[in-house]
């Protein structure tokens, strides 16, 4: 028998030989067995869960084994492996700690996280962690308190600490070890970001001692903790340069203390708690040593889950979670050929992310120098991926290959699209050629195959007119740009079949996006919910607001760039071609700007970035900066010209605070969203703060627009806008579901 094969059937045994144990032991998550050498080979497997998560009863177990191995003398060192394919440890169970009501009880499930890693780190039996898959959080956590981490080259292998994107800090001890670990300077990057590390670079920076095949890890591992307790086998601790050491161990601890801060400022605009209180607890722990710094990391733990900003962040992320469902269940046929039509920025994106995650996809344009430039554009996002090591070039490869273009001149895109099990148009919006298209592809395509609009605006309902299987079609609205976009609208219209709509969720799912259902309504809705917040901003400025003032103004409110950043960057033609839609649907809810002045802007040819120049100039952006040796972005520079146009619109200047300024700017966009689902355009609030937060920016401290509401009272936001409409116009009437709930003390959310 070769001996892979031996190796093999060794291995099934003795897996087999640790279910057994575990059941003989009483251990629920996880499997105990002793090799003959004297490791102990701890086997993580939460029964009936697709992952591994640091629930209250892994860690019972976890404690129960760390006892036996501690007094069974025939151990002299163990290994911890995980039995699920993808994921060592992903994470704690964020129920649990959304269980917890008080500070307190918080900070009391740190410091017991804190003694489990204690007892782990401490324990004079050699432990490895054998990693394969993702190591997150707690997960990570466990592997830093482990003497010797081996990482699988896996691609799915990934290690991070991504506390900080729920609000909060890692809580077990990981604000300690890290930086002794790689140093503070490696150390603070994933800490203040989240970000995942895969497992060479890990290597490189220290954070796992070994690499290995994933069929060898468990043998590697094994190898490796016998040799640390025969002593064979050393744990080399990087060397530090003399920089290094001054600026991590010396003085100049402080400098990058600073810095990193400035950072912190720089991209939260002090809005987010969890960095500052990171970097309290690393730097605690760099001063007073791992007993105070720990002290200090489970206090600041039980204080920031009780903060509203993490309770919004933690919505979020069991909204995304949800997402991740198919409402609709499984399609009966699955997609696996979609086709693309238009090769443009939006249809080679879509390309792009569908290419990615194995899709064969079939990208359709008029001509070859069309297609050539959709697949360039594909091709030089992936070389980006590849040139910050995030992807290998033999992975770009294999995505491109996964994609074939076509034009008109070719004699076989017919036989090709006759293939496809999904076909999604992202041509202009014009509706006479999206009938055209329609029309054209029903000739080739099969009849199982599903036909989905990419559209900003158009009625769906509209489009399926000139089908002869309206069943069959589907809008799947993407944003802009499609790789960096998280969002996706899915449009049903009334006569969307079941099993139409459960392909478009199931695809839009696979291809990595947050799926929002909505109905097929004018602009759907994040679209609807931006008509009113666009047409306020011109608003504001016809009324004396500075442009830069209004951007900065929505910026220190939380959205990523102001409104008129948005609109050069969407495209003012874009924008305005919506407001004009928008307008003839919703009537007075776009009131209270003269649309005249971005008609005129347009005409003018000022459409923003892609011409290169709009409200701001977007021509020479970049200049060469002597001290930093590198290219810098300059400061933005408005138009001339465009501010000219616009103060010829300015009728008046109401001296508006900046309170009132952001107040009437997400004001109107939160009264549109909840009348979205007062008219069950969506189908829930937390599908309105999802939509919100991914599609537009809405910001996710906040929670989305729903949250909000919930946190000021609806009964604030009925009498602010109520103000509003008698000071400006009706367009700022609160709908009759807040007034409703405004009168009734009622929530959108009750958890």
């Amino acid at each position: 028998m070769p001996f892979s094969v031996r190796r093999a059937a060794a291995s099934l045994a003795a897996r087999h030989a640790s279910i057994t144990a575990r059941h003989a032991s009483g251990l629920t998550n996880m499997a105990y067995r002793v090799e003959s050498n004297g490791v102990a080979v701890i086997t993580l497997d939460i029964p009936n869960e697709k992952m591994n998560t640091l629930s209250a009863s892994l860690t019972e177990d976890f404690e129960s084994v760390l006892a036996s191995i501690e007094t069974d003398s025939s151990v002299k060192s163990a290994v911890l492996i995980s039995g699920k394919s993808d994921n060592f440890i992903a994470g704690a169970d964020i129920k649990q700690l959304s269980a917890c009501n008080t500070a307190e009880d918080l900070t009391a499930l740190s410091e017991h996280g804190q003694g489990i890693m204690d007892r782990l780190s401490n324990s004079k039996k050699p432990i490895v962690a054998a990693i394969n898959g993702a190591c997150l959080g707690g997960g990570l956590e466990v592997a830093l308190a482990c003497h010797y981490r081996i990482a699988t080259e896996n691609k799915k292998t990934v290690m991070a600490l991504p506390e900080v994107m729920l609000g909060l800090l890692p809580g077990a001890g990981g604000t300690q070890r890290l930086p002794k670990l790689v140093g503070l300077q490696k150390a603070l990057p994933m800490l203040l970001t989240g970000k995942n590390i895969r497992a060479k670079q890990a290597k490189r920076m220290g954070l796992v001692d070994q690499l290995a095949d994933p069929f060898a890890l468990e043998g590697a591992a094994i190898a490796a903790a016998s040799q640390l307790a025969d002593g064979s086998l050393k744990i080399k601790k990087k060397k530090k340069n003399m920089m290094n050491s001054f600026l991590e161990d010396g003085p100049g601890k402080g400098i990058v203390f600073n810095m990193a801060k400035k950072q912190v400022d720089k991209a939260t605009g002090g809005n987010y708690p969890a960095p500052y209180k990171i970097l309290q607890s690393v730097e605690a722990g760099l001063n007073q040593g791992h007993k105070g710094g720990s002290k200090v990391e489970a206090t600041e733990f039980g204080k920031l889950g009780m903060t509203p900003e993490s309770a919004s962040l933690i919505s979020i992320f069991f909204g995304q979670t949800a997402a991740k469902k198919n409402r609709f269940g499984a399609p009966e046929k699955p997609v696996e050929t979609i086709g693309v039509i238009g090769a443009g920025l939006m249809g080679a994106g879509i390309a792009q992310i569908s290419a990615q995650k194995g899709f064969n996809v079939l990208l359709k344009d008029r001509d070859h120098a069309a297609t050539s430039n959709g697949t360039k554009y594909i091709a030089d996002n992936l070389n980006k991926r590849v040139k910050k090591r995030a992807m290998t070039a033999y992975e770009r490869d294999v995505i491109l290959s996964n994609v074939t273009a076509l034009g008109d001149a070719d004699p076989r895109w017919t036989e090709h699209m006759s293939k496809a099990d999904m076909v999604i148009e992202a041509v202009f919006e014009d509706m006479d050629l999206k009938h055209k298209i329609v029309k054209q592809m029903e000739e080739i395509i099969p009849d199982h195959c599903v036909f989905a609009t990419n559209t900003s605006a158009l009625p769906i309902t509209d489009i399926a007119r000139a089908s002869k299987r309206p069943e069959k079609v589907v809008g799947m609205h993407y944003f802009s740009p499609v790789p960096m976009m998280p969002l996706l609208e899915i449009i049903t219209h009334e006569g969307t079949s079941k099993e139409t709509a459960a392909q478009a969720v199931q695809t839009g799912i696979k291809q990595g996006k947050t799926c929002v259902v909505v109905k097929d309504v004018p602009g759907f809705y994040v679209n609807r919910c931006l008509g009113p917040f666009l047409a306020e901003s011109m608003s504001l400025v016809q009324s004396g607001v500075d442009l830069l003032v209004l951007d900065k103004a929505m910026k220190q409110f939380g959205l990523p760039v102001g409104p008129i950043t948005l609109a050069d960057e969407v495209g003012v033609d874009v924008a305005n071609h919506v407001g004009v839609f928008l307008g003839s649907q919703l009537g007075v809810r776009m009131q209270g700007a003269d649309p005249a002045c971005m008609q005129q802007m347009v005409d003018k040819g000022l459409l923003g970035k892609k011409s290169g120049k709009g409200f701001f100039l977007h021509k020479d952006e970049f200049e060469w900066k002597w001290s930093a040796m590198k290219k810098v972005r300059k400061p933005k520079q408005l138009n001339p010209e465009a501010v000219a146009l616009v103060k010829s619109f300015q009728k008046e200047d109401l001296g508006l605070s900046v309170e009132d300024i952001q107040l009437r700017m997400i004001g109107r966009f939160i009264n549109e969203a909840v009348l979205c689902l007062e008219d069950e355009i969506i189908e829930s609030p937390t599908d309105g703060d999802i939509g919100a937060i991914f599609g537009m920016g809405f910001p996710p401290f906040k929670g989305g627009p729903f949250r909000y509401v919930d946190a000021i009272g609806a009964d604030t936001y009925v009498n602010t806008m109520s103000n509003y409409a008698d000071k400006y116009g009706e367009q700022f009437a609160p709908c009759q579901m807040l007034l409703d709930y405004a009168k009734e003390g009622k929530k959108f959310h009750n958890d």
